[in-house]
């Protein structure tokens, strides 16, 4: 029987494989190459992760993670302000630039997903999982789920868009500035919404 893996082993593993993968791809990796830049056996590599996609599949999952509180929060406990603070405490994780390669990382295998044969599909749930806390979040506020649904995925098409802005340009402050008026666009938008209700 084989011995099973320590967990606390592998999650220490998972963080120096994040950092060696700052300016590398998921394409090129290969647990030689891995084993070689982290100084160790690739056979430790395999006793933990036991293939090259289940070693690619924990990577994503690790980076992916960061989102595991707003899966675990009900947005019905949520007031306009904590999500304002919510969403600007997340696009802050992303402006750091160990983040920034990171969710780079996290859109290659987006891409990859796409085409390959046995897809993850953790991708489309986290962006089916931000959109519908959002819209879910709108209707609480009192929109109707036709224009919550509408306005959930303007906001999630956009916070993903503005991310792989600041992936692709490295301009943090000029994606911070963007994201921040998307911010008021979409809570202004909210307002207009339940004024027109309203009348």
């Amino acid at each position: 029987m084989a011995r099973p893996t320590r967990p606390e082993r592998k999650a220490e593993l998972l963080g120096a494989i994040q950092d060696y993968l700052m300016d590398k791809t998921l394409t090129q990796l290969t647990f030689r190459s891995l084993a070689e830049g982290l100084g160790m056996s690739s056979y430790v590599l395999v006793y933990h992760f036991g293939s090259r996609d289940q070693l690619i599949n924990d990577i994503v999952v690790s980076i992916e993670s960061r989102l595991d509180r707003l899966r675990s929060t009900d947005v019905r406990e949520i007031d306009r302000a904590a999500w304002r603070a919510f969403l600007l405490d997340s696009w802050q994780w992303t402006m750091a630039q160990r983040n920034r390669h990171l969710t780079r990382l996290e859109f290659e295998a987006a891409a990859q997903d796409i085409v390959a044969p046995e897809p993850r599909g953790t991708s489309r749930e986290h962006f089916r999982m931000l959109h519908h806390q959002t819209r879910d979040w709108l209707m609480v506020q009192g929109i109707e789920e036709e224009f919550a649904d509408t306005d959930a995925r303007l906001f999630t098409s956009t916070f993903y868009g503005l991310q792989f802005d600041f992936v692709v340009m490295n301009e943090p402050e000029a994606a911070t500035q963007a994201f921040e008026l998307m911010l008021t666009v979409f809570f202004n938008n909210l307002e207009t919404r339940l004024a027109a209700a309203g009348q």
